[in-house]
């Protein structure tokens, strides 16, 4: 049977993990793996918040998938003649406001919680909670996405810790940056957002960013000795350190090798 999860049982599960006060968490929930939980995504956020105090740092992705072009949609597709009206008529990013498509319920209230901030990405936008958070999460423009100048990049010279919560491995946003830099393929996104109080609708090349692989390659990773796994009821969660990026960089390089 089963295991309730409250507060108090998610708090000594985190600590037993090795987090610690002070400590900066890019985090990826599964709230059904977890179980029943007593309090629901707010018990979450707050057994986390409580871990690692005011001096530590919460980030967690917050994208906005359903912002993009719907040439690209697939689950499910649109028909073609859609399209264009689509593209006029979707509302912009407003980072207030646009909910997350995706990322679950633990995300979708984080990033709406006292002293969350959220960053300007229109699709790919991330919050956090903490020490330094707004400034984290500042000057996450269009063309930056998961590279350099980014959040991501920002937690990864924090020496941040990655923690999954019953997510997937393939869900690991910071994983993203060993895509750039590597003589990856560019691709044109578009999306809607608003220039100078003026919605618009903008198109802009970037790395063509793709967590199929990472699944694979994480199976790896957390066999490393530095990676802490443990349980909650159904969930499988990992706290892996932040230079995983590395080895994960090598590994693309070598399927991208393979694959040409």
């Amino acid at each position: 049977m089963k295991q309730m999860v409250t507060k108090s049982s998610l708090i000594n599960h985190l600590k037993e993990a090795g987090i610690q006060r002070g400590e900066s968490l890019f985090v990826h929930t599964s709230l059904s793996k977890l179980g029943w939980v007593c309090g629901g995504a707010q018990t979450v956020i707050e057994a986390l918040q409580e871990v690692v105090g005011p001096s530590g740092l919460l980030m967690m992705a917050t994208q906005t998938g359903d912002n993009s072009d719907p040439a690209e949609w697939e689950a499910p597709p649109v028909p073609v003649e859609w399209w264009q009206t689509i593209r006029a008529e979707m509302p912009p990013y407003e980072k207030e406001k646009t909910s997350t498509r995706g990322m679950g319920r633990v995300p979708e209230l984080f990033r709406n919680y006292p002293n969350v901030y959220r960053s300007a990405h229109p699709m790919w936008s991330v919050a956090a909670w903490g020490e330094d958070a707004q400034t984290l999460v500042s000057g996450h423009s269009i063309d930056v996405g998961f590279g350099p100048g980014s959040p991501i990049e920002r937690m990864i010279e924090r020496h941040a810790r990655v923690l999954h919560l019953g997510s997937p491995l393939d869900a690991t946003t910071l994983w993203h940056y060993a895509e750039y830099g590597i003589d990856g393929p560019t691709k044109m996104f578009g999306c809607a957002l608003i220039e100078q109080g003026e919605r618009v609708w903008r198109t802009f090349e970037h790395t063509d960013v793709n967590s199929d692989p990472f699944g694979a390659i994480g199976e790896n990773i957390v066999k490393q000795k530095d990676v802490h796994t443990f349980t909650i009821n159904d969930a499988t969660c990992y706290l892996i350190p932040a230079n995983t990026w590395e080895p994960v960089q090598h590994a693309l390089i070598a399927l991208r090798s393979w694959l040409r």
